[in-house]
């Protein structure tokens, strides 16, 4: 929905055309207050597999793919009941020592979500009583847009807001249901993935697809480490034929793992992927939430470049798996203004974002955290938005913080 042709607001057929649409669809529902801690309330009770297989590592030299000498007869990717009892390894007292401090260590990874309390919806219930309107608003451009559906907006947004907790993975799925993978192994397929995507040139929604594709799955079936980047490239291609006009095909797929596995066992693993995710693809990205609080920036590219790169960081960060998509957009949002001193974070801001400056800033500080220390956190991210492109937003973001901060 990014920014359209104005059309005259004298044209008696575009009134009519409003008109007509309002006549149809009666009073328009008023944008809710939504709690988006019922995010982490979906939390899956699927058992924990207790299997702990020798580990295998993910090859990051380019494209490669992983485990050359895979022989798993599994059907696709699950590690099934029978295969985990034939190969229980069985710890020595170091082991167990390293396994418990290894837990320790996975254990401080807490899920962040937006926070909520009385005074912050009684401050985002008075932004809508103010800026809501029963009719599209005359003099918005977007009313005259018949592409831009103003009618429905709030129904669309308000129904998005309801999708994005819905498919919202569980963010303890490490360790909870994956015992060979950690956070770690999972950062590394992220950064093969995102370079995957940028060399086929993919959208942005077809990225943030594949993310919440694979963390939903992973949520549901623990998997071996030597099917990890199988899993990666399978939600990738499906990912891919939901998003995009032209999508790579099979073959371009099985070149991207070195094809190390047959266009059949890469058919037979998506198959397998979607009946276990049960056909449901239609999670709202961060990209659509992100047009939206744009509308308060009169559709600003450079802000919402640069709100792009800090979005695009947040696949890295195990913090985020299970955060609401519209928080992370309005805050790289609140972010990017903030760098690029374009004001407060004003009245309309919080009414097409849903969020209030006080849910914003603790995890804007997470953001330049991250970015910070960028070649531990997101180096292929950082690398592909110093891009001309992308007006070179990763570059800026380290001249600001060396900057501000002096490191």
């Amino acid at each position: 929905m990014g920014l359209q042709v104005v059309r005259s607001l004298g044209s008696n057929e575009n009134e009519n055309v409003v008109k007509s649409k309002r006549s149809s669809t009666g009073s328009r529902r008023a944008l809710r207050v939504v709690s988006s801690n019922e995010v982490n309330k979906q939390v899956r009770s699927s058992s924990t597999k207790e299997a702990h297989l020798k580990s295998e590592s993910i090859k990051t030299d380019g494209v490669s793919a992983v485990d050359e000498c895979d022989d798993e007869t599994e059907d696709d990717m699950v590690l099934e009941d029978e295969e985990v009892k034939a190969h229980q390894h069985i710890s020595t007292d170091a082991d167990d020592e390293e396994d418990e401090g290894f837990q320790v260590l996975e254990e401080k990874v807490e899920p962040m979500s937006p926070r909520w309390d009385a005074s912050i919806e009684a401050e985002l219930t008075a932004v809508v009583r103010k800026f809501f309107r029963e009719d599209p608003d005359p003099g918005d451009e977007d009313t005259w847009d018949v592409s831009m559906v103003a009618e429905y907006g709030p129904e669309i947004f308000n129904y998005m807001r309801d999708l994005e907790i819905k498919y919202a993975p569980y963010s303890h799925y490490v360790p909870d249901i994956q015992s060979e993978i950690t956070w770690e192994n999972r950062a590394t397929l992220m950064n093969w993935i995102v370079q995957v995507h940028a060399r086929f040139n993919l959208l942005p929604e077809t990225l943030f697809l594949a993310v919440n594709l694979i963390d939903r799955f992973l949520s549901k079936r623990a998997i071996s480490l030597s099917r990890f980047q199988l899993c990666g490239a399978i939600a990738l291609f499906i990912a891919a034929k939901y998003e995009e006009i032209n999508c790579p095909s099979v073959q371009q797929m099985a070149y991207m793992v070195s094809n190390d596995y047959t266009i059949e066992e890469l058919l037979k693993a998506e198959r397998f992927m979607i009946n276990e995710l049960k056909f449901e693809m239609g999670y709202p990205g961060p990209m659509s939430f992100l047009r939206r609080t744009s509308k308060a920036d009169d559709y600003d590219s450079e802000t919402r470049t640069l709100a792009k790169y800090f979005l695009e960081t947040t696949i890295m960060d195990p913090r985020f798996v299970a955060s609401p998509p519209s928080w992370l957009a309005a805050g790289a949002h609140y972010l990017a203004r903030k760098m690029l001193h374009h004001g407060k974070w004003t009245e309309e801001h919080v009414f097409y974002s849903g969020y209030s400056e006080a849910q914003l800033r603790p995890l804007a500080d997470v953001l330049i955290d991250n970015c910070i220390d960028y070649k531990n956190n997101h180096k292929a991210i950082f690398d592909k938005y110093s891009e001309r492109r992308f007006k070179r937003s990763a570059i800026f973001v380290q001249e600001y913080l060396r900057e501000s901060l002096q490191y």
